[in-house]
């Protein structure tokens, strides 16, 4: 099954880790040795790639192949050392989140720059900043957000709330842009066009590899569109019930347990008699 693999690229939280947790030994030792096998290794992610190239360096990885971040607006190719940026979210479209989201408690949240910009320092924000140790600005009004486009934009919210909201986005969706649940508790629109398929891709297009070549891990709906691209898609056992549907392969164990490791050791290395 995995005879033609070059590249495994993996999300984040939710799939390599539990949200705000370290990286597992176990996991960094699988890393190490696809790598050492002459499998490259990259990571996909909702975060930008300031914040990924941050959590890998705690994880004592500090040479990714690839970073797609920001959920496909951005990419790094760490083959040739560039960064590519790609669809963003025009201003009005921005505002245009808001009024869908006006029904529902939120806190809004966005990359500006390498800052994290919200509408309120909350407990949540504090956390998220203080893992990346990243600095943050409170926004002096909601128009903050949608002075200059950007890759996507962020509303935390109640868990409870969260089938409502997905309704309504669905009821009131824009040809321009999408909306993604990326965890329990956060909403995120971004370009239509945007995804990490489409980074991956363009990744795979620089460096002479073909999707067919990779294998995807994720766990949610931002994670779709990767899983469907690559050659095989692995969703984890904690995975959202779309993700598993469009997924080649569901892992026995979830990322509380371990799962990608698990599924590294008893399934890809024993087929590659690693």
């Amino acid at each position: 099954m995995f005879e033609k693999t070059k590249l495994v690229i993996c999300d984040i939280d939710g799939t390599m880790i539990v949200t705000y947790h370290s990286l597992p030994e176990r996991a960094k030792k699988a890393v190490e040795k696809l790598r050492r096998n002459g499998i490259l290794f990259g990571i996909a992610s909702g975060r930008n790639i300031s914040d990924v190239r941050y959590i890998a360096g705690t994880w004592g990885i500090s040479d990714l192949d690839v970073i797609v971040g920001l959920n496909g607006s951005e990419l790094y190719d760490g083959i040739h050392d560039r960064v590519y940026e790609y669809y963003q979210m025009e201003p009005e479209w921005i505002k245009e989140t808001f009024e869908i989201m006006r029904p529902f408690k939120n806190n809004p949240v966005m990359y500006h720059g390498d800052v994290c910009m919200c509408g309120v320092y909350d407990e949540k924000v504090r956390f998220s900043t203080q893992f990346t140790q990243s600095d943050y600005i409170v926004a002096k009004s909601e128009a903050d957000f949608y002075q200059q486009p950007n890759a996507k934009i962020m509303f935390r919210v109640a868990e409870e709330d969260m089938a409502a909201i997905e309704a309504r986005t669905k009821e009131l969706a824009s040809p321009y842009y999408k909306a993604n649940k990326t965890q329990k508790t956060l909403m995120e629109f971004q370009n239509r066009n945007a995804s990490k398929a489409y980074a991956l891709e363009r990744f795979c297009e620089l460096n002479g590899c073909s999707l067919e070549n990779v294998v995807a891990f994720g766990d949610t709906t931002n994670d779709n569109e990767m899983l469907e691209a690559a050659g095989i898609g692995v969703c984890m056992k904690n995975g959202s019930d779309d993700t598993k549907r469009i997924a080649d392969i569901i892992t026995d164990k979830p990322v509380e347990e371990d799962g990608w490791t698990d599924f590294m050791e008893h399934v890809f290395f024993k087929e590659k008699g690693w």
